[in-house]
């Protein structure tokens, strides 16, 4: 899905309202802010699953600055044939954290993003693998080209994500059964609100096709592989 329909399709996102989605490499939810709101920190943790072959996948939780989601603060894990984590406000360049937060599959990964709301110039990234006892607390400078004036902080994400190679788009691997857990957003005024009521993001082949579904609770998001 271009950034535009994806636009489209979390605009139509309210607080009372459930929609879905349809990209053709990733799953999750988008969680919109309430009017005259934003997000200060949103956070998520999943279990690392077994992965194989070549195909390539990351699994993030985020922060979209503006609807569009052109510039968003993020933190997770990727797989391409080994596993690592990593930090990125994109569109900078994504920063390797592995050597501070090793990754295997199986383990418990808790990612938790922020941004102040009175100075969106730096937001913080923590990762922690509470399996192996490893954390790493990163700042992260807003991308150069981002126009502060215009970031708004207005999307909490949660995504599986086949990710793009050399521009094209790449098979989905096999995950199975997947669930970000203890799964929240906190906002400007701050209250804590859960993912229940976040538009859901299903998997789309090209003939149309559904790879996924996508279900939300107060607490938690899972993300059911389909076979078709």
């Amino acid at each position: 899905m271009r950034l535009s329909q994806l636009a489209a399709a979390v605009a139509g996102l309210s607080s009372s309202t459930v929609l879905a989605g349809f990209d053709q490499n990733r799953a999750g939810a988008v969680l919109k802010a309430p009017s005259k709101n934003s997000f200060t920190s949103v956070t998520g943790t999943f279990t690392v699953p077994s992965l194989n072959g070549s195909a390539l996948l990351s699994i993030w939780v985020a922060i979209g600055d503006t609807l569009n989601q052109d510039v968003v603060l993020k933190g997770g894990i990727t797989y391409n044939t080994t596993l690592s984590s990593f930090v990125a406000w994109y569109p900078s360049a994504t920063t390797d954290t592995t050597k501070d937060v090793p990754v295997t599959a199986g383990d418990s990964i808790t990612v938790t993003v922020s941004v102040p709301s009175a100075n969106q110039t730096s937001g913080t990234v923590i990762l922690e693998n509470t399996t192996q006892n490893k954390k790493s607390i990163h700042a992260v400078p807003v991308p150069s080209n981002a126009n502060l004036a215009s970031l708004s902080s207005l999307a909490a994400d949660w995504f599986i994500q086949a990710y793009q190679s050399a521009g094209e788009l790449v098979q989905v691997p096999q995950f199975g059964e997947f669930s970000f857990t203890n799964t929240s957003a906190t906002l400007a005024d701050g209250t804590t609100i859960g993912p229940e009521k976040a538009g859901t993001f299903e998997i789309q082949g090209t003939s149309g096709q559904i790879y996924s579904k996508t279900t939300t609770t107060a607490s938690g998001i899972s993300i059911l592989q389909q076979t078709v």
